[in-house]
């Protein structure tokens, strides 16, 4: 994420809001959080919520945009390519998952079924296209379909079980997965 001292006032402000809101969709579901609850969490007013995000849709965009701004970075920084930077990128991707389980389940979906231009799975997509080494197109599509298939499924798989989402173990489970597709 960019360096706090480098946001202004405002971007800090909406900053603040976000990583409230988050903690808040965990803990008591999306549709069980207000706007007051969530200026409360962020130690603003209500008006200064309203004054950076509509509604609720709004704010969950907001928040999968910065987290996908964010893997974005990591990735980017990383000076990882190929594989090594598919597995870094999935590796963030779980430990985001496994801290927000819920809100991760919902964001993903709400992005999957929303058809908004800039919409942050197709960046996810993007990028794990771009560093699959594979020359044949069809072979790169099907790869990716099912490196991300994983992904889901993994995740899916962890809600419908009630199973705990450890990230570490969660990662590794993945790592088996890929290795067998990748092979």
């Amino acid at each position: 994420m960019e360096s706090e001292r480098n946001l202004s006032k405002k971007e800090k402000s909406r900053m603040k809001i976000m990583h409230a809101a988050k903690g808040l969709f965990e803990k008591n579901g999306i549709d069980n959080v207000t706007f007051s609850q969530i200026a409360k969490e962020a130690d603003v007013c209500r008006t200064t919520v309203f004054n950076h995000f509509a509604g609720i849709r709004e704010l969950l965009l907001a928040i999968f945009t910065q987290e996908m701004e964010d893997l974005k970075e990591h990735v980017g920084s990383s000076g990882l390519a190929g594989t090594s930077l598919i597995f870094a990128l999935f590796d963030r991707l779980i430990e985001d998952t496994a801290n927000y389980p819920t809100l991760s389940m919902r964001l993903i979906t709400n992005a999957i079924i929303s058809r908004e231009e800039d919409n942050p799975i197709a960046m996810i997509e993007d990028m794990v296209m771009a560093n699959l080494t594979e020359d044949d197109l069809k072979e790169r599509e099907t790869m990716l379909i099912a490196i991300t298939g994983s992904y889901y499924g993994l995740i899916n798989h962890y809600h419908v079980n009630r199973l705990k989402f450890d990230g570490e173990t969660m990662k590794a489970e993945f790592r088996r997965i890929m290795n067998g597709i990748m092979r």
